[in-house]
């Protein structure tokens, strides 16, 4: 009797512990469920909030490439993205009755000549500032970050008497000066994050293989800071491409004007031809968007690792 009863309580408690177990593995499925079902509807809304965000960013671009192909009269009636009619005639108006070819040379040589002198200039002083110490290291650093500081409003004036001493009002290389200024502050500072990051050992390997300073930067350091020297390269090209404020003050000839004051002169005294500008916004920013594109890899992997070094 008691074995059987021993069996039996002995049974009992395998069966509570059997249901126990049962329910605790009931309870965690559950839970599983819960966390995975919030998981989901939390990247549901990542995606949904990423979506509006990109559609708000992107809905006046897409509004500008939808005005130039509708007429004058669709612009102003037809709030459509889609365009009723189609029409290429803003398109041939710019191309064939405007200097939009001269102002996009125009443009493509100074922006083309900063971003070669910045990613040039750059490199040197960058090098310079993460492999020696120098008298007056600091106060050169500083004083480009200061730069940064001062709105262009501000340093407008002074930029033009500075420029018309040295007889260089109404050129492109009024341009190309101001616009250096402005990228060389980031060009330094990127790339000498960069090469800060990079072991001595790797360019003192090169110098023991006869390779002089130059030849090693060119050869191996700026190989390896090429994520860097892309980001520079599309800062300044952007900086550039996109600049209104110092063409306007600095150029009176329609022959130099950039791209950013041919569009400007389709704003007349009377009237503004919307599609026209939005035709010749559409073309001028095609070569941005290849441009950014070709490089957008790149540009990402030297902005993540830019913001960790230095």
């Amino acid at each position: 009797m008691k074995g059987e009863a021993t069996m039996a309580s002995s049974s009992a408690l395998r069966t509570g512990d059997l249901r126990s177990a049962a329910r605790r593995g009931s309870a965690s499925s559950a839970g599983y469920r819960r966390r995975m079902l919030r998981r989901g509807v939390g990247r549901v809304g990542t995606h949904v909030a990423l979506l509006a965000i990109s559609a708000f960013a992107l809905a006046p671009l897409a509004w500008a490439i939808s005005s130039a192909f509708k007429s004058d009269t669709e612009i102003m009636t037809n709030l459509s993205i889609i365009p009723s009619h189609p029409t290429l005639e803003h398109f041939k108006v710019v191309l064939s009755e405007s200097d939009f070819g001269h102002w996009f040379l125009n443009s493509l040589l100074v922006a083309g000549g900063t971003t070669f002198l910045a990613i040039v200039v750059g490199s040197l002083a960058g090098y310079a500032m993460s492999r020696w110490r120098f008298r007056g290291r600091g106060l050169y650093g500083n004083s480009l970050l200061v730069i940064q500081m001062f709105p262009g409003v501000m340093l407008a004036i002074p930029m033009y008497l500075l420029l018309t001493k040295f007889h260089l009002i109404d050129t492109l290389w009024a341009l190309l000066v101001t616009y250096l200024t402005f990228a060389l502050a980031f060009s330094v500072w990127m790339l000498k994050g960069y090469f800060d990051g990079i072991p001595r050992e790797i360019e003192e390997a090169a110098l023991i293989d006869g390779t002089g300073r130059l030849g090693a930067l060119r050869h191996v350091i700026l190989p390896l800071a090429g994520p860097g020297v892309v980001t520079v390269a599309v800062f300044s090209f952007l900086l550039s491409w996109n600049e209104f404020f110092f063409a306007y003050v600095f150029l009176a000839s329609d022959s130099k004007f950039t791209l950013s004051l041919g569009l400007y002169s389709f704003i007349q005294q009377f009237t503004t031809q919307w599609g026209n500008i939005m035709a010749a916004g559409t073309l001028a920013t095609l070569p941005v968007l290849f441009f950014f594109f070709l490089l957008q890899r790149s540009l990402t992997r030297g902005l993540v690792a830019g913001a960790t070094k230095g």
